[in-house]
This record gives C-alpha cells, structure tokens and sequence, in this order.
C-alpha cells in the first residue's frame, strides 16, 4: 500500500483556488498578547501527576496473566489488518 499524501493538491481535477497571502503592512502595531490560559494551562500539567498509580497496577495485572496476548500473536494479528486493510 503506498500512501501520497500532498496537502498542495486539490480533489477536484482542474480547480486549484486561489493563493491568499496577507498583507503585513496593515497588521496592527499593538502586538501583545495574553498568556492568561496558557499559564492555566501550565499550572494544570504541573498539577497532574507523572505516574498514575491504578494504570501501573492494570499494567501489571495484564503483563502477568498469561493468557493475555503473545507478542507473537499481536503480530500475526497486526500483519492480518494490514494485508486486508484495503478492502
């Protein structure tokens, strides 16, 4: 399967719509800005904790059972959606 992705390329055969560029001349000369959010933001990350106790304990639980899936079988599995992922 090959992707081509080309942002530049329009669906539609023979339109390609205009370029628009903007006129930095009559940008405004106040140019400041407010970080309110964005320091909420931070403060948020900052608040969050690094590791999550109950994810560790559920990643453990799985690693040990053993009936959970091989990585042999996690591959088998990953290479059959690929092979019929065009269909």
């Amino acid at each position: 399967m090959e992707v081509d992705f080309n942002p530049g390329r329009s669906p539609i055969t023979g339109y390609n719509p205009p370029v628009v560029r903007r006129d930095t001349s009559t940008a405004k000369a106040d140019n400041t800005m407010s970080f309110e959010r964005t320091n909420s933001l931070e403060q948020s990350l900052k608040d969050t904790p690094q590791i999550r106790p109950e994810k560790v304990a559920q990643a453990s639980a799985l690693v040990a059972d053993a009936s959970y899936p091989s990585d042999e079988v996690l591959n088998r599995m990953a290479g059959l959606l690929a092979k019929h992922i065009n269909r």
